[in-house]
């Protein structure tokens, strides 16, 4: 049975993901890529351009995936934090890829997509509009709050010795501390 292109180029982003996850830009090998899609070196080439662009894919893949399940429309930032933190702890590959992006700075190019920003910019708007409503401190720039929100959410799936604990509590303690840290003053 023979494969598509569009069959073929998603296995190999799969296999892009879980490598890039597990060894971050320098340390993935195209070589394990390309046998875990059951691909061939070129193939990947020609469909991704090279190591970088295959990187670029996958953290753009994550960002857009996590940006298009979890948005922050009805203005209530904890359970913006809630629906993040079950989001990565179903999805931690995500995490890691977008630590790495972060950590590997000549990736930072990977998230600069029109989409992302105006993602982004939705959420600032909501995170205002939380702060004009009086449910969020108004003293807190919207854009370092909402790096927060994000760092508490996915603290479970960063975090060492969380083995065990459950999606619910995980969501619980996350929606919590956000509550605490958006408390007005």
């Amino acid at each position: 049975m023979r494969r598509t292109g569009a069959e073929a180029r998603q296995r190999i982003l799969d296999a892009a993901i879980d490598e890039y996850a597990r060894h971050g830009a320098d340390g993935a090998r195209i070589d394990r890529i390309a046998q875990t899609a059951g691909a061939s070196k070129e193939r990947l080439y020609a469909y991704f351009g090279d190591k970088q662009g295959l990187f670029d894919e996958a953290v753009r893949n994550a960002a857009e995936r996590s940006l298009l399940a979890v948005g922050l429309d009805d203005d209530d930032v904890v359970a913006y934090a809630g629906r993040l933190a079950r989001f990565f702890f179903q999805r931690p590959d995500d995490v890691r890829l977008l630590s790495w992006m972060r950590l590997e700075e000549q990736c930072e190019r990977a998230l600069a997509l029109d989409t992302i920003a105006a993602h982004h910019e939705r959420k600032i708007a909501a995170v205002r509009r939380a702060q004009a409503a009086g449910t969020v401190d108004a003293a807190w720039n919207p854009d370092e709050l909402l790096q927060l929100v994000l760092a508490t959410a996915t603290y479970w799936v960063r975090a060492s010795g969380t083995d065990g604990l459950s999606e619910q509590h995980c969501v619980a303690v996350a929606q919590d501390a956000v509550r605490r840290i958006i408390a007005p003053r």
